[in-house]
């Protein structure tokens, strides 16, 4: 067949060479292009979800400020009833005022300042400990009194406005007085305070 022969059956059948030539076309188009129509649609679904984000966003954030002041009270509140390591007098105060608020009589109170956990052991916790804006301040001390008075000074502990934990007691009998028995507790308190800077 020679090109005149083609050219004179495409004549004849005009409908068969128009369609056959919008699918070469068709074909061309669809390989050229699939690939960027996967990527489009992609595009889209992103833009759908970044959409939908900034739509929660807009819905949430009526009352951000709202929230924001709220934040900065707590943060406030939270941060008055934590110990400064360096202000001595002002956290044991606070052990005396439960002292005389229980009845009991407390003796031997010495503050210690907890350690960082040794990198050697524990890379993880020594890292978040430096990191912390706190660190736990240990307090060891005795206490005298009824057994009652003596329940009532740790429950005021760990009741009261520091962030205090009782980590460990140990009761003894102290002295045998008209009325209830005294005992003698020693205990250690784990309290949480800023860090130095």
């Amino acid at each position: 067949m020679s090109f005149l022969s083609i050219l004179s059956y495409l004549r004849k059948n005009y409908v068969i060479a128009i369609c056959s030539a919008v699918v070469v076309v068709c074909l061309g188009v669809y390989f050229v292009r699939n690939d960027q129509i996967t990527r489009l649609a992609a595009d889209a679904d992103d833009l759908s979800v970044r959409h939908s984000r900034i739509l929660k966003n807009l819905k949430f954030a009526s009352d951000i400020e709202a929230d924001l002041e709220e934040i900065k009270r707590m943060d406030a509140e939270v941060n008055a009833r934590l110990f400064a390591p360096e202000d001595l007098a002002t956290n044991q105060r606070y052990f005396y005022q439960v002292e005389s608020a229980t009845g009991v009589e407390m003796s031997n109170i010495q503050q210690v300042i907890k350690p960082l956990p040794d990198a050697k052991r524990d890379k993880k916790a020594r890292k978040k400990a430096e990191m912390s804006p706190y660190q736990e301040i240990i307090y060891d001390m005795s206490v005298t009194g009824t057994y009652l008075e003596v329940l009532s000074f740790v429950r005021a502990i760990e009741g009261g406005s520091a962030f205090a934990v009782v980590e460990s007691v140990s009761i003894t009998g102290a002295k045998n007085t008209v009325g209830e028995p005294e005992v003698e507790m020693r205990l250690s308190v784990s309290v949480l305070g800023r860090k130095n800077k």
